[in-house]
């Protein structure tokens, strides 16, 4: 293994546009990826070429810095490679988590883990000493033999004497308009220690990947762990969270915003019929879908996404009733991971083409059985027969409800003066008794306590 610290200047530039060049599966193509940017700055360090060098070098150090790398070893160059191999959908990982193993890919996977293993011990400061190794290099006079020198070559091959020439000035070294800048201005890729400072939801499987790989001298002779991974767990972005929807056609994280959803007493009965329904289907035992129907406030949605807190295994993708999808698409996506998914089509319009398209796979067999599909909507509708009627709380039912609110907010207030203010809303609002209603009164009775 080639040692970036100690080697020369041009062949440790050489090495590194050689194996950036040779990188298959774990491709970085774009022109303002890391290691384009890496390769064109051992380029400008070859060429002795400070200003392009300088560019490149902090083109590359933007691109780390905006990559959607993790934080997770304390380098960003080395985060990156990470994040290259476990969180992108590259070849190999998709067909990992297909369950197929190729040989072929198998081989070229093997081949790019053996590159970017080599590339993981190359640190900021080896390109410092690079480049300035290939400045003085290029600043130095060329040598050039003397009379004598020539004369003696002569006389050993038997060729014809040369006539002594003019001694010439040595040339004077050459000046470059953008001097290196001193070692310690020299932006570092380090940021701290190695640890995770974040949480994803694949952690205990990817904190054991990651502590192999970052020990390891030979990233080759961990491809058929790799493939485990991503075999039992998915590839990204399944891999952070577990809540998805689909925006402008693509399936990205849902954002975490808004109120932490918070279980209610008078709800209990439909949560544990929802989940004991999530259960059979993880088990295989059904695939019948589901219809959580009930008037609009009633926390039908919330209820839902409870089963991702509930059930760690299952992943939740949200359909809204504005979000035009491609059924065929979106199902192809998640069959291909060996995860478990609840569609959930939120306020569902079952009149709508793409519905109509997802309900028609499922009649033609199509659907995939890693897929169960959920609604919510006003009422019962004969597109969907098994269904969990919501109804809206009693008073008493309500004012458990912002009793449970507030405490969830850390805020312990008197039962009756709840219910006082409960009674009151209702009466004063002419609003019926919903979550959306026990959420508005929790936030009134916080403001006039505080």
């Amino acid at each position: 293994m080639l040692n970036f610290r100690e080697c020369a200047h041009d062949l440790g530039a050489a090495h590194i546009l050689s194996l950036v060049s040779r990188l298959t599966l774990v491709a970085d193509p774009a022109a303002d990826a890391p290691l384009c940017a890496l390769r064109d700055t051992a380029g400008a360090i070859l060429a002795a070429d400070v200003p392009a060098a300088l560019q490149s070098y902090h083109r590359l150090c933007r691109a780390l810095l905006l990559s959607p790398a993790r934080r997770v070893s304390g380098d960003l160059f080395l985060d990156h490679l990470l994040y290259l191999v476990l969180e992108t959908p590259h070849p190999f990982a998709v067909m990992a988590a297909e369950g197929r193993m190729e040989e072929a890919q198998r081989f070229a996977m093997r081949a790019d883990l053996q590159i970017l293993g080599l590339l993981s011990i190359l640190k900021s400061q080896d390109l410092y000493r690079m480049l300035a190794e290939s400045v003085r290099a290029a600043a130095k006079p060329h040598s050039r033999r003397d009379n004598i020198s020539e004369m003696s070559s002569a006389l050993w091959t038997g060729g014809a004497m040369p006539k002594p020439k003019k001694e010439e000035p040595a040339p004077l070294p050459q000046s470059f308009p953008f001097p290196l800048p001193a070692e310690n201005e020299w932006l570092s890729w380090q940021y701290g220690e190695t640890g995770l400072r974040d949480s994803y939801v694949s952690d205990e499987a990817l904190e054991e990947v990651y502590i192999r790989l970052l020990g390891s001298s030979d990233w080759r002779s961990l491809s058929d762990d790799i493939w485990n991974f991503f075999a039992s767990y998915g590839t990204a972005p399944f891999l952070k969270g577990r809540l998805f929807h689909v925006k402008q056609g693509r399936l990205l994280p849902l954002p975490q915003e808004g109120t932490p959803y918070c279980p209610f007493t008078s709800q209990e009965e439909i949560r544990v019929a929802l989940i004991s329904h999530a259960i059979r289907f993880m088990r295989g035992e059904t695939a019948e879908p589901l219809l959580l129907a009930g008037d609009t406030g009633l926390g039908k949605t919330a209820t839902v996404f409870n089963l991702a807190d509930e059930l760690p295994e299952l992943r939740l993708v949200l359909l809204r009733r504005s979000e035009p999808f491609d059924a065929v698409e979106l199902l192809s996506a998640l069959a291909a991971q060996p995860l478990r998914f609840l569609l959930l089509l939120d306020d569902a319009d079952f009149s709508a083409p793409a519905v109509k398209s997802l309900l028609a796979c499922r009649a033609q067999g199509a659907f995939p059985a890693n897929v169960l599909l959920a609604a919510t909507g006003q009422g019962p509708s004969p597109a969907i027969a098994k269904t969990l009627l919501m109804n809206s709380p009693r008073i008493d039912e309500f004012t458990e409800m912002v009793e449970d609110l507030l405490a969830q907010r850390g805020v312990h207030a008197d039962r009756a003066a709840v219910r006082n203010a409960a009674v009151d809303h209702q009466v004063d609002a002419r609003d019926r008794l919903t979550v959306t209603a026990a959420l508005s009164l929790a936030d009134q009775l916080i403001a006039d306590l505080g």
